[in-house]
């Protein structure tokens, strides 16, 4: 059962006032005990000096003589007088009759007696069998003319437990009285100070629930207003702790959403205790399937990574997320410092790994590019210093080839430094409303020798009045090299369509469609990156650097468009372009 403030308090000065009282009882009754006892003693021992000297006077032991005295000085309230001769014998007793006395047993061995025999005074409290009553029995030795023997005075020890008796009932009553005012002021006391206490301990835990905070009364100036004034200052500083905390977690929560990379908390259970917003995108997590890692992400390589930093090993892994888009990803795993627990900071690296393989790719694929021109330019100088220079007839052979190769090689230069300016962003663009069929006209013009050597028909299906937000030319640039492609791939006897069409509000979108053979699906995602060839033998006996549709792809978004390449039907590729048809 559960006792409230004001029921210990009760109990504890009804116990106080019962402690005190038993206490001071015990006390008083042994110092009254020990009072009467040695009072007692003091005037049987002056009876037993006086009958000591009656006695001596008689100067006879006879018990005829003696009997009487004894019969003269004791009585009850006096004392009980026995005189004992030299043997033990009673010779006289206030209690018996002389005939009575030839009865009585021997007293020698009695204790006060013995003690009165060895020292000369013998005190013995003890219980009488004659009388059937605790006695106390005081001794004297006497020498007379008579004879020898030993001087007895008692009195029984009902007077003392009397005297004792009164003090107890006095002390019970003293206690009741004190025990009914204890509880009457325990009441009252215990009541008032729980109330405060009360007061106290509701608005303390209405602090604790998070309630509205405010400040406690201080009604007094002794140690509950102390105790007040301390959950005060308590609760400042909680308020404030709190305060910095919120702060701090809001800041924190703030800079975690805010991040990039992808942030996950785990217990040491691998519950997950948080997780951020970037985390929720990269892994595609829901509010359901399991609370633990291996419920929710069924990644092993992570869960290795993180048992070993729940291990104590921080570590750092890369791995596949094959689903709903295959991703590269790189985990960093560290354990929790004050806490059993580990973090996982992960960042999304299948844009880099891409750029890291074009990059490879790139070096390769130039590094292939160059080699070609210059070996066949440095093979056909060293022929002609070996002597083909002298022979006219094939001298010129070798210089045209010399000249094609550094014009291959000059192209390609010229293209790399070209978009190397646009990737840098140094590539100006002065766009402006630019009419598209005039320009389509200029390259079909510019085309129309090639197309009519393998009989291609180039068709300009470009509406008059067709407008787009564009650098003319970076446009002319742009069209010129698809058209031109679509010569170079078209088999003899085919035809190129460029046409326009609105694409959306304030969009247009341009194509260049051609019947040549087409390109598989698998090539359409990378016909834009840079040296990439569908069918790298044709593409290098038709000439070109490789580098033409990568620089279409980043003049149409440097001008904020998009490009892609499509399959028509029956055969053939649509190259397309959206722009913007104003500023």
């Amino acid at each position: 059962m559960r006792i409230g403030v004001r029921g210990k308090i009760f109990v504890v000065s009804v116990l106080l006032v019962l402690t005190v009282v038993a206490v001071s009882g015990a006390y008083l009754e042994r110092v009254l005990r020990q009072w009467t006892q040695e009072r007692i003693e003091t005037e049987l021992l002056n009876l037993a000096q006086m009958v000591r000297v009656m006695v001596e006077r008689e100067g006879t032991v006879e018990p005829a003589r003696i009997d009487p005295l004894a019969d003269r000085v004791g009585d009850p309230k006096s004392g009980r007088v026995t005189v004992i001769d030299e043997g033990g014998q009673v010779i006289g007793d206030s209690n018996f009759d002389v005939p009575d006395l030839a009865g009585l047993e021997s007293h020698r061995e009695r204790p006060e007696v013995v003690a009165a025999l060895a020292g000369g005074q013998g005190i013995a409290r003890r219980y009488s069998m004659s009388l059937g009553t605790d006695m106390l029995y005081v001794a004297l030795p006497f020498d007379g003319p008579g004879g020898r023997g030993i001087v007895r005075v008692a009195r029984p020890l009902s007077e003392v437990e009397a005297a004792v008796g009164r003090l107890r009932l006095a002390l019970m009553i003293a206690g009741a009285i004190g025990l009914v005012g204890a509880v009457v002021m325990s009441a009252f006391a215990s009541h008032f100070l729980s109330r405060t206490l009360r007061s106290l301990v509701q608005d303390a835990r209405q602090m604790a629930e998070g309630g509205e905070v405010r400040p406690l009364a201080i009604a007094s100036q002794d140690e509950i207003g102390g105790l007040a004034g301390s959950i005060n200052r308590l609760a400042d500083e909680l308020e404030s702790t709190v305060a910095t905390l919120a702060a701090e977690r809001s800041r924190f929560e703030a800079v975690l959403e805010s991040m990039d990379e992808a942030v996950i908390a785990l217990d040491q259970h691998q519950h997950l205790t948080m997780v951020n917003r970037a985390a929720v995108a990269l892994l595609s997590l829901s509010v359901g399937g399991g609370s633990t890692l291996r419920e929710r992400i069924r990644i092993p390589a992570l869960h290795e990574l993180v048992e070993r930093a729940l291990d104590g090993q921080a570590g750092r892994g890369e791995f596949e997320i094959p689903e709903p888009t295959p991703r590269r990803i790189m985990a960093y795993a560290s354990p929790l410092r004050n806490a059993t627990g580990a973090v996982v900071v992960m960042h999304d690296v299948t844009e880099i790994r891409r750029l890291e393989t074009i990059r490879r790719d790139f070096v390769a694929n130039v590094s292939h590019e160059l080699r070609t021109p210059v070996s066949i330019i440095r093979a056909n100088a060293e022929t002609l210093l070996d002597g083909a220079l002298e022979r006219p007839d094939i001298a010129r052979r070798f210089l045209d080839a010399v000249l094609r190769n550094a014009d291959r090689l000059a192209a390609l230069v010229g293209d790399l430094l070209e978009i190397s300016r646009i990737e840098a962003g140094t590539y100006e663009l002065n766009s402006d409303a630019v009419q598209v069929a005039p320009i389509v006209e200029r390259i079909v013009d510019s085309v129309e020798n090639l197309a009519q050597d393998k009989k291609i028909s180039v068709i300009n299906e470009v509406a008059e009045g067709t407008v787009v937000w564009a650098d003319p030319a970076a446009l002319e640039q742009i069209l010129l090299n698809l058209v031109d492609n679509a010569v170079k791939y078209t088999q003899e006897g085919g035809s190129i369509v460029v046409a326009s069409r609105p694409a959306g509000e304030g969009t247009v979108r341009l194509e260049v469609r051609d019947n040549g053979p087409g390109i598989a699906a698998k090539h359409r995602t990378r016909i834009f990156e840079r040296f990439y060839r569908v069918d790298p033998g044709r593409s290098r006996e038709v000439g070109g650097t490789g580098l033409g549709l990568a620089i279409v792809k980043h003049l149409v978004e440097a001008m904020d468009g998009h490009v892609g390449v499509d399959a028509v039907a029956p055969r053939g590729s649509a190259f397309w372009l959206s722009l913007p048809s104003n500023g």
